[in-house]
């Protein structure tokens, strides 16, 4: 979905609109699914590197691979460590890239350039990135004894993300269809309404070192307004 960010300048009046309509997506994009499922949402194990089983899937991870090639560390913690990723594919970074240049073409009183990818700051990248890391093997089924989920800080900055366990219906069964995780950024907020919520569409897939959970394509990568402010600060 394009935001509307005619106008768009740091501080500027559409600040507002734009949490607006942060908060009304966070609040509906983590609920339980009443609807039946039968398809497959778990993709079992990886014969290898969770840094390698992104090179694997041509044509989807490019964009996570260009980010994680710009900054320092994170691709050898994929590569080495034992984390878990929240994994973003090209269609995420596109959305995220659209709305920040159209933040820049309507900035007032200067318009900004474009900026890609491969040209913006790579300071403001690596703490995002950083957010999409978790240290150790989260499986969705540890998140089971969480009602309410619970904070999970990420790779790097002790930043806290907030990780739930969705359970869906399927065949008839409650709670009986495919797992998915609420995979939410807090803005630092204790209040949910002030959080920015994605569900995953894929659980689980074990590779020689981590997990990799991954996020739908309609994901805007940055989790939305604060990545666009701080990327747009910059010429």
């Amino acid at each position: 979905m394009k935001m509307n960010l005619k106008r768009f300048i740091p501080g500027s009046s559409l600040l507002m609109l734009c949490l607006v309509a942060i908060s009304m997506f966070s609040l509906t994009s983590c609920r339980k699914d009443d609807t039946y499922y039968n398809y497959k949402t778990t993709a079992g194990a990886y014969n290898g590197t969770t840094y390698e089983y992104l090179q694997s899937q041509t044509g989807l991870y490019d964009s996570l691979l260009l980010v994680l090639g710009r900054v320092t560390g994170l691709a050898d913690s994929l590569k080495t460590g034992s984390v878990t990723l929240f994994a973003a594919n090209n269609s995420s970074f596109s959305l995220a890239l659209q709305n920040i240049n159209q933040a820049r073409k309507d900035s007032l009183p200067k318009v900004l350039p474009p900026v890609t990818l491969s040209t913006m700051d790579s300071t403001t990248l690596d703490m995002f990135l950083a957010r999409y890391i978790i240290p150790g093997k989260l499986a969705s089924d540890s998140l089971k004894g969480y009602t309410d989920g619970r904070m999970a800080a990420s790779i790097r900055y002790g930043y806290n993300m907030q990780v739930q366990y969705v359970p869906t219906n399927a065949a008839g069964f409650l709670n009986g269809g495919p797992k998915a995780i609420c995979f939410s950024d807090p803005k630092n907020s204790l209040f949910v309404k002030n959080w920015v919520r994605v569900n995953t569409m894929t659980v689980d897939i074990k590779t020689s070192n981590g997990i990799v959970h991954l996020l739908p394509p309609g994901h805007d990568f940055g989790f939305g307004y604060e990545f666009i402010r701080l990327i747009n600060q910059k010429p």
